[in-house]
């Protein structure tokens, strides 16, 4: 197999975008193939190429107006401020600190879920928050790109699903047909000249070993047992992990011996540290989730958040709270969470949003690999319910690399990847400012906290940002949010605090709303709302 990933962008601003006068004025100078684009949202379902192109000129029309509003702008803004006392503090003069790679978020595409959920999606050219005081929840997700017989059955999967529910739903419509798998040469399957055409000259496709697994069952693909390979992989490659694990996931909901939670992940995490515990191995678990669950309902994000917090630390049947009670005194001398967050400038103000981690990916060794759709859940994991699909890589292309202080054989495709991602979220660019080969030693993994640790503490001191481990209750959320902030105090200290933030990476509160009960009560909508709708 021939194999590539991709990532996405995590800028939480968009300085330059046009406001409602300007945004006219480009409607009036576009041709009337473009206004009638516009008018006809669908277009893009039947004609995505012909979208991309046409949105592309739409933004090059509005980089070209910006450019030219951009200084008499900036000194209408400043004359306004300067004549004003009773604006809040704010930072003049200072560009965004984030480069202008993904400068643009057009319509919809400048989103907050923690803010507000979409609607009216049809209108995806149209704004819904205020993108002058709102800042945008920047989004981080890991993919791949396969060719080869995996991304066959890959295909197999999409017609098998399609078909069933053609059978089912549309036996009659024409509209929808019946799909059929096409034959080809395996010179064909084989033909990397797509990926070569697209990847850099310095990122060849790497050739790799890598399967298909599956959650399905009769409602999803139409057969006769239900699949859980998704998990039976995760279980495999955790137990057979001799160094390290990496997972990123949207979700980490995972409790054994619960009446509610039936799969088996966080009991392999489990059983794995119990063994480097008894055997004095140095083994490392690093896990990187979304700070909050992305809903904008406090009380959905209350009722998730409530058994990620189950499966993570509170509680007996916690995995830390196992992990102490069977000899195990510090769980993340093994095993420990991780967020993300930025910063930026807004309209002259400090901003911070949460990144919000989408990625189903989980990392070990630096030879093996699983990403796809499955999140660590019920839902994704028992078969019988949501339908995913994963891939798992093994590599076949070897390099030399250290772990746990050995020179070791790693994957090329494996260890490049997650070297990447570790730079990314330690903000690394210098090559000699450390070096990320060996995720295991106790040099490496210290200053991978210390960054984590020291990045909170700044988002902590200048945002009073949500959540932290100093909210123990929610009758503590007031008075912490009532605390003078140094970005309104201090603005120019503030953003000198900022400069100092290393990467996107700061510590999950595991101690958020640790003595209190997160799950919303009986009476709301979410409280008797079916326990498997949360897992």
């Amino acid at each position: 197999m021939r194999i590539a990933n991709r990532r996405n962008s995590r800028k939480i601003t968009d300085e330059n975008t046009a406001d409602s006068t300007g945004a006219t004025k480009i409607e009036n100078s576009l041709t009337s193939a473009e206004k009638k684009f516009l008018a006809k949202e669908n277009e893009f379902e039947c004609r995505p190429n012909q979208y991309g192109n046409r949105w592309r000129r739409i933004v090059e029309m509005i980089k070209s107006k910006n450019s030219r509003d951009d200084s008499s702008d900036e000194e209408q803004d400043a004359s306004v401020n300067e004549s004003s006392d009773t604006k809040p503090k704010t930072i003049f003069g200072v560009t965004s600190v984030v480069d202008d790679t993904y400068r643009f978020f057009l319509g919809k595409d400048y989103s907050n879920y923690y803010q507000k959920d979409f609607e009216s999606i049809e209108k995806f050219d149209e704004d819904y928050i205020d993108r002058k005081l709102v800042p945008r929840m920047p989004w981080h997700d890991e993919i791949l790109v396969v060719l080869g017989e995996a991304a066959r059955d890959c295909a197999r999967h999409f017609i098998q699903r399609w078909n069933i529910h053609k059978a089912d739903k549309h036996r009659f419509n024409e509209s929808y047909p019946y799909l059929l798998p096409k034959t080809c040469d395996d010179d064909e399957i084989f033909d990397t000249s797509f990926l070569r055409s697209i990847l850099p000259d310095d990122r060849p496709p790497i050739r790799v070993d890598a399967q298909c697994v599956r959650s399905a069952s009769f409602w999803s693909c139409g057969i006769c047992t239900v699949e859980r390979s998704v998990e039976n992989a995760y279980i495999h490659m955790i137990e057979n992990a001799q160094h390290f694990i990496y997972i990123e996931n949207q979700f980490f909901v995972t409790i054994p011996e619960d009446a509610a939670i039936k799969n088996h992940i966080g009991d392999a995490l489990y059983r794995r540290i119990i063994r480097a515990h008894s055997n004095k191995e140095r083994f490392r678990i690093y896990i990187l989730l979304p700070l909050l669950p992305g809903f904008a309902n406090a009380k959905t994000i209350q009722a998730v958040l409530y058994f990620i917090m189950r499966s993570i630390n509170k509680g007996e049947m916690s995995l830390y709270q196992r992990l102490k009670k069977n000899g195990v005194s510090n769980p993340e001398d093994y095993i420990t969470f991780y967020g993300m967050r930025n910063w930026d400038i807004l309209m002259g103000t400090l901003v911070t949003e949460i990144i919000y981690v989408h990625s189903k990916l989980m990392i070990v060794d630096d030879r093996m690999c699983i990403c796809g759709s499955a999140n660590i859940n019920d839902r994704s994991l028992q078969g019988s319910r949501d339908s995913e699909i994963c891939l798992v890589v093994n590599d076949v292309e070897m390099i030399d690399s250290y772990l746990n202080g050995r020179k070791e054989k790693v994957g090329l495709f494996c260890s490049s990847w997650r070297k990447k991602l570790f730079r990314l979220l330690l903000g690394i660019k210098n090559e000699e400012e450390i070096n990320v080969d060996d995720p295991c030693s106790d040099e490496f993994y210290q200053y991978f906290r210390r960054i984590a640790q020291q990045n909170t503490k700044i988002y902590e001191e200048v945002f009073n940002s949500l959540p932290t481990n100093q909210i123990r209750k929610f009758t503590d959320v007031e008075a912490y949010e009532k605390r003078s902030k140094l970005k309104e105090t201090d603005p120019q200290t503030a953003y000198d605090k900022c400069k100092k933030i290393q990467g996107f990476i700061v510590e999950f509160p595991i101690e958020y709303l640790a003595d209190d009960v997160i799950m919303p009560k009986w009476n709301t909508s979410e409280g008797i709302a079916p326990i498997l709708l949360w897992t």
